[in-house]
């Protein structure tokens, strides 16, 4: 299952609080290239990435990232 950048990309929120790549890089102990990765959709964050961001942020993990259920095997409970 894929996790991928919600409507308002990771990038648009880093730049609307005027942050650079470095900047998340730092708060999440990781480096501005995996940033920038994830950013461009070529690398998906581990789950403690996702909430390192999302803490950095204050933001939750949902409102930065979501599943694509479109590569998904996954099958929801009702159906």
């Amino acid at each position: 299952m894929a996790i991928c950048i919600s409507l308002r990309t990771l990038k648009d929120i880093r730049t609307e609080r005027n942050l650079i790549q470095e900047d998340l890089a730092e708060a999440t102990g990781s480096c501005s290239r995996t940033i920038g990765r994830i950013e461009r959709g070529e690398q998906n964050p581990s789950l403690e990435m996702a909430i390192r961001l999302a803490h950095y942020l204050n933001m939750s993990v949902e409102e930065i990232f979501t599943l694509d259920d479109n590569n998904s095997s996954y099958q929801k409970a009702e159906e």
